[in-house]
């Protein structure tokens, strides 16, 4: 169940002061003032208890979501895929008839090793100078960093399917080639997430998309897509918090399954059932609604 908020606020404390009004004689710009910091204290006492509460609650739920989707693979077993494979004169093949000729295939492959390099060798040292810069952040899922060739490769080819697209033209259509996450505990979270946006494009990169998605009931998190002006390079970066993070990975073969489009008419509606349960249970850290989509 969702997190009730009127709940954290039952936690035992004194009683706020009143609102500030204006007070007659000279020491009413101290009184005010101190009555205003009495209530920005008070709002943060809440909102700990509030964040402490979501973050027990999200914890006390994780191992019976993961009993749920056990049950749901056993229910509905995974279908059986054709591994990718390059034939025997070069060209490369995958699920669906998605195919590279031999020279495809081969452009594909530089192209890929192109874009570890510059991952790996430009993009993932700006990463960490932005994780260096303040100690209230860690990169998170590097592991991740880079989708496998074969995924990219049947990328690629869906892509060109359209006549006149490119091997590059079609890496480039993709925003999620290279992706990186950073994770926040909620009391930093909305800060740390315009900081580092700021320090991302000190560090030569472009914005080109921004989306707040804490009010989604499928997806809890802020995606960002950026550009290395240098080459057009793009790579996506996501900003979570630990619970968030947690949530994402726990939810991530939902999210393939529903992506795939071969699930059965009655799997469907489970998925998204099993993404909207976890979500609920997930806190919007405080201060997000400072975090606007880019473009508006």
């Amino acid at each position: 169940m969702p997190i009730d908020r009127t709940r954290a606020r039952e936690t035992p404390r004194s009683e706020p002061p009143d609102s500030p009004e204006a007070l007659p004689g000279p020491d009413a710009p101290d009184i005010r003032q101190g009555q205003l910091a009495e209530h920005a204290r008070y709002r943060d006492t809440v909102d700990a208890a509030y964040q402490a509460a979501a973050r027990d609650a999200w914890a006390r739920a994780v191992p019976e979501l993961r009993a749920v989707w056990e049950d749901h693979k056993q229910r509905y077993p995974e279908r059986s895929r054709a591994a990718p494979r390059t034939q025997p004169d070069g060209s490369w093949v995958a699920d669906g008839q998605r195919r590279l000729t031999p020279e495809q295939n081969a452009e594909a492959s530089k192209t890929c090793a192109h874009l570890r390099y510059e991952a790996d060798q430009v993009i993932l040292p700006a990463m960490r100078r932005v994780e260096g810069a303040d100690p209230n952040r860690q990169l998170a899922s590097l592991d991740r960093m880079l989708k496998g060739e074969d995924r990219l490769k049947e990328k690629i080819a869906g892509a060109m399917q359209v006549p006149g697209v490119t091997v590059k033209e079609a890496l480039d259509m993709m925003p999620d080639a290279v992706r990186f996450t950073l994770k926040y505990d909620s009391r930093h979270y909305a800060d740390g997430v315009l900081a580092d946006v700021e320090r991302l494009k000190s560090e030569g990169f472009e914005l080109i998309k921004l989306k707040n998605l804490w009010d989604g009931d499928q997806y809890k998190g802020i995606n960002s897509q950026w550009r290395r002006l240098e080459t057009g390079l793009r790579f996506e970066l996501q900003f979570h918090t630990p619970e968030s993070l947690e949530a994402k990975e726990l939810k991530h073969e939902a999210y393939t399954r529903m992506r795939s489009k071969t699930e059965p008419d009655t799997e469907l509606p489970e998925l998204e059932e099993f993404q909207r349960r976890a979500n609920s249970l997930l806190v919007s850290p405080p201060g997000t609604d400072r975090i606007k989509d880019f473009p508006d």
